[in-house]
């Protein structure tokens, strides 16, 4: 039995209907233009996961930088917001369909990963969990060729076992070699004025932006920063520490209030992107 994952926030977070949802992703993309190193393969990006007309401009940022790219798989680690679960989960099998058509699931990768203990098959959590599937029309709109598709479901945001995790994916890379592309999925404060929102949002891109792994557990751990996708964000940092991919780019730090006019209570979104050293 294979197993298809179908759209759920089609018509909500984004545009049902394939046509409207390309004329948006294509109007989003073609108005940025964030500094490319041509020199440098791209190893993975931070991007947010909220509805399209609020965090889409800053996903865009990061998504524009692969426009015409290839990768044989891409692996979208994004935050359990339903289902609790001591590890994370993998889509086993079958396919990930959005509007724009299907992505097959990688079964070397997935089922690489379902031998260890802290990975399983955990089909409910992925059934309604939007953190993961707004992601992948944009990245359907940019990449030139087919690709392979793997969705992680972070249930555990703690840092002892993002660094599991990140090990795991670090051997991943070297038992099954593949051009590999890694999202993590993540918006940050939630529901502050503008000035506060601005306030925690950059100190984690502060941390982010120089790399500082410890400084960002910290200023998560004690309130003075937020994203609801830290254990993705980690994860992505740990592993492009483990494969040399620590140069990092902050492309975009906006919030809600910039496209819904209400500065009350924002919610913060980034772009960044990693590259291979």
């Amino acid at each position: 039995m294979t197993h298809i994952r179908h759209p759920v926030v089609n018509g909500t977070f984004y545009p049902g209907n394939k046509d409207t949802l390309v004329k948006m992703i294509a109007s989003m993309i073609n108005n940025v233009h964030p500094v490319k190193k041509e020199d440098k393969e791209i190893f993975g990006l931070i991007s947010p996961h909220a509805g399209y007309v609020y965090s889409g401009p800053a996903a865009a940022h990061g998504y524009s930088l692969l426009k015409g790219k290839n990768y044989d798989t891409v692996i979208v680690l994004g935050p359990s917001h339903y289902t609790l679960m001591n590890g994370a989960s993998t889509w086993k099998d079958g396919e990930y369909k959005t509007p724009l058509g299907s992505q097959p699931i990688d079964t070397e990768v997935t089922n690489f990963l379902l031998q260890y203990e802290h990975i399983e098959f955990n089909q409910i959590a992925h059934i309604q969990e939007h953190s993961i599937e707004v992601q992948v029309p944009f990245l359907q709109y940019v990449l030139k060729s087919e690709f392979k598709f793997v969705p992680i479901i972070v249930g555990n945001q703690q840092y002892q076992y993002t660094k599991i995790l990140a090990e795991t994916l670090t051997e991943l890379i070297k038992n099954i070699p593949k051009k590999y592309l890694f999202i993590a999925s993540t918006d940050l404060s939630h529901y502050h004025s503008d000035e506060v929102a601005k306030r925690l949002d950059k100190n984690v891109v502060d941390a982010i932006k120089n790399f500082d792994i410890e400084k960002l557990v910290e200023i998560i751990n004690t309130g003075k920063g937020e994203a609801c996708g830290i254990g993705p964000v980690l994860t992505l940092l740990l592993l492009a520490k483990n494969m040399n991919a620590a140069d990092i780019d902050v492309l975009s730090l906006t919030n809600s209030g910039e496209t819904s006019g209400d500065y009350s209570r924002v919610v913060g979104y980034m772009s960044a992107v990693l590259y291979k050293e």
